[in-house]
């Protein structure tokens, strides 16, 4: 059964994973910590830094616990510099929780999924008490993307433009985040959110733009290269897509965006074990804030012929909320593979 991309677009919308510079992921030239701690006999690694709300390096130790079902709490401190490690781990579901001072900061967590032969590389933002939390990222921050030799002019008008962005006022966004790039025009996460923006407002070739300029200035960067990844999807430039977004898998593995859209470009291409196999990293990373992930293994198993687990996918995915238009194309697919 072949499905028209139509299908395959309907979700795109829907995954809030546009990283912008409060919630972003660590990069591949962040440099690899000494360890803290080993268990057992394993097959991977974490490894990663902790930084300050403001995206500066801690000055001092904190604690780090690295728990899984199975064991409550292995439990490590960071250098001074905030940098941490947890080697020969076996391979599972793992928390990193961070606990800075308690007067000062809230405890910060985040999931793991660590698969064979994998290090994962974490940067985690530490998060001030009663601050508002992230909703794209849990918190984290590129290191490779601090730069302390931003102007404070520059700035200034960096946290205006984040502000309005979220807000959900793009528009006035970009005017900020130009005025910041005119000031300081080799400020990378200026340069990504501004991009962001440009993407939200569905202004592709915009957004491309900035992407690829992050990029000329960074290959290293996460961010950028995903969210290039992301417009080349929305413009259907499947074989460039996909190289950026293995690219991004280079530098960062863990991040279960990347697994997602190098599903969906999968998927598009009729590459479908290879589209099986990273929807389902991608779930398996990202947990319900992945959830949509079901509808696009519902297209995938369709297209394989494999109706009963389509449906039973696309009911995941319709039992979660959902975007008006993603809810309606599944149920449509749904519809039309329980008349057969």
């Amino acid at each position: 059964m072949r499905l028209g991309s139509k299908l395959v677009e309907a979700g795109l919308s829907l995954i809030a994973i546009l990283m912008c510079a409060a919630a972003v992921r660590a990069q591949g030239d962040t440099p690899v910590p000494p360890p803290v701690s080993s268990t057992g006999s394993g097959v991977g690694s974490i490894v990663g830094r902790v930084v300050l709300p403001s995206g500066h390096p801690v000055n001092g130790r904190v604690r780090i616990t690295l728990s899984t079902i199975e064991n409550p709490g292995m439990v490590g401190y960071t250098d001074n510099n905030g940098n941490f490690g947890f080697r020969n781990l076996r391979e599972g579901n793992y928390t990193v929780e961070v606990t800075g001072d308690y007067k000062l900061y809230e405890p910060v967590s985040e999931q793991v999924r660590l698969m064979r032969g994998m290090q994962v590389n974490l940067t985690i933002n530490l998060r001030e008490k009663n601050a508002p939390s992230e909703t794209t990222g849990r918190a984290t921050v590129s290191a490779a993307e601090v730069d302390p030799a931003v102007p404070s002019a520059a700035q200034k008008e960096f946290d205006k433009a984040a502000s309005l962005a979220n807000a959900g006022n793009e528009t006035d966004a970009i005017e900020h985040y130009k005025r910041a790039l005119e000031i300081y025009p080799s400020y990378l996460k200026a340069r990504n959110d501004l991009g962001v923006q440009y993407l939200k407002l569905n202004r592709l070739r915009e957004a491309q733009e900035q992407f690829e300029l992050a990029i000329d200035a960074n290959p290293k960067a996460f961010n950028p290269r995903l969210n290039l990844g992301i417009v080349l999807v929305k413009q259907k430039q499947f074989s460039d897509a996909r190289e950026h977004l293995r690219t991004a898998d280079s530098i960062d593995s863990s991040s279960p965006a990347v697994h997602l859209y190098l599903g969906i470009v999968s998927v598009e291409t009729d590459e479908l074990i290879e589209a099986e196999r990273e929807l389902k990293k991608a779930i398996s990373m990202g947990g319900q804030e992945y959830g949509i992930t079901h509808y696009y293994l519902g297209v995938l198993y369709a297209k394989k012929g494999e109706r009963e687990t389509a449906i039973a996918e696309l009911k995941t995915f319709l039992a979660s909320p959902a975007g008006e238009t993603e809810t309606r194309r599944a149920r449509q697919l749904l519809n039309e593979l329980s008349k057969n």
